[in-house]
């Protein structure tokens, strides 16, 4: 306690001997301050406009309308000030309040960027950078203006915010507070604010899990839009962020252990030509191929299969023409597919947990663009059996979302409630 100095009066002033901190005791709530960050204060914002602190306590209060809570913020300040102005005692106290108040700006407007609460996965193999700098600079910028709100609404400009600031009000409106589609929508109005960040300057793609649906967004606007196949309720596709890394034109299928004894070895026992009319080749534990006709079957179990099942290349292949890869612990892909009825149905979870796609050549067409000839030389209406698989890196930057969005907007920009399949 010796190397606390204290001062007396309406505000109480703690400095470290050291300052490399400084403590305020302002309105009954104490504040830490770096002292780096005020020796870099070079002019006031706030206190020299106090109508730019009552439109700032204005808008904090108004955030539930917003899709966001006035607890986030600590503007406890802001009305103390606003209701007893000239409070304040020395440059010491002004200087720090000064940093107090921008500290209360900077979270509520980084929140009407990039969202409160922000999306979380499970896996996180894709680090999005939030610029943070962005939301000061634009904060200094509409101050100068004396025209806070403004920003306000500049934030809450792109128009699937809008559409869905739109319907909250309307749920506000008509079934209160306590309506069960709040939740949701207020968690896809976050969402959306982080997208439409994170979206900026990359190729991003996008899969809603209760929509079955995939997008493509080039910065703000939707470049491919497509129906998915995703993982039934007993194998669930697993939200994830990630990057795209390789497309492989004409894959094997290499089947998973699970698949392959669980399901396929029961059908094999009863009828050998089951393997044959599946396409499937049988390799052993040095990936070498053996006779399934010198195989005595009855003896294998799924407890004991020392094999692995590897499909043909060609037009009955699960994985169609296409496969495309990203790291996951959960050993999932994107991939063209043999069944295309599949996307017919309204339901579509059906998979074993990867990604079907209902139009992949487009896809791969956008993740290497502008060097398309291997997509642009696929021949997939002729007949095409054990072709070489080929490997293609994709080089720039494409990352993937997988999310579980319940509250989502159509291609007619209407909002769509989608029921949770797991």
């Amino acid at each position: 306690m010796n190397d606390l100095l204290f001062s007396q009066g309406n505000f109480l002033s703690k400095r470290f001997f050291r300052p490399r901190f400084q403590v305020l005791w302002v309105f009954g709530l104490y504040f830490i301050l770096s002292g780096e960050v005020m020796a870099q204060q070079s002019q006031w914002l706030w206190l020299k406009d106090k109508a730019q602190i009552k439109s700032l306590d204005s808008l904090i209060h108004l955030s539930p309308q917003w899709a966001l809570k006035t607890e986030f913020y600590s503007h406890a300040l802001l009305d103390s000030l606003i209701q007893f102005p000239n409070n304040l005692k020395g440059r010491n106290d002004s200087l720090l309040c000064e940093q107090r108040i921008a500290n209360v700006a900077q979270s509520f407007f980084e929140d009407l960027s990039f969202g409160n609460p922000r999306p979380t996965f499970k896996f996180q193999g894709y680090a999005f950078e939030l610029r943070k700098k962005e939301v000061s600079q634009l904060i200094q910028e509409y101050m100068k203006k004396k025209s806070i709100v403004k920003l306000a609404n500049h934030l809450n400009s792109p128009i699937e915010i809008k559409i869905l600031l739109a319907s909250l009000q309307v749920q506000r409106d008509s079934l209160g507070s306590k309506s069960a589609y709040l939740e949701p929508l207020v968690q896809s109005i976050n969402r959306y604010r982080w997208l439409n960040h994170v979206r900026k300057n990359t190729l991003l793609t996008v899969v809603n899990i209760p929509a079955a649906s995939l997008k493509v967004y080039q910065g703000d606007q939707v470049a491919l839009q497509m129906k998915v196949v995703l993982g039934r309720p007993a194998r669930p596709t697993r939200e994830l962020s990630s990057q795209i890394k390789n497309i492989i034109i004409n894959p094997n299928w290499f089947v998973p252990r699970s698949i392959a004894t669980e399901e396929l070895l029961p059908e094999i026992q009863k009828n050998l030509r089951y393997f044959y009319a599946s396409h499937l080749e049988l390799l052993d534990r040095n990936n070498q191929v053996v006779d399934a006709a010198k195989v005595n079957w009855k003896k294998l179990s799924k407890e004991y299969f020392p094999y692995s099942f590897r499909q043909r290349t060609g037009v009955w292949n699960t994985l169609g023409i296409m496969k495309i890869t990203f790291d996951n612990p959960y050993r999932l892909y994107l991939h063209d597919t043999s069944e295309k009825k599949l996307f017919a149905s309204s339901k579509r979870f059906y998979s074993h947990g990867c990604i079907r796609l209902e139009d992949p050549i487009a896809y791969g067409k956008l993740l290497l663009s502008p060097n398309t000839l291997a997509m642009d030389t696929l021949n997939i209406k002729g007949p095409y059996h054990d072709i070489p698989s080929k490997w293609i890196k994709v080089n720039k930057k494409a990352p993937l979302i997988i999310w579980n969005n319940l509250v989502d907007i159509d291609e007619k920009g209407a909002v769509v409630y989608w029921k949770n399949v797991y």
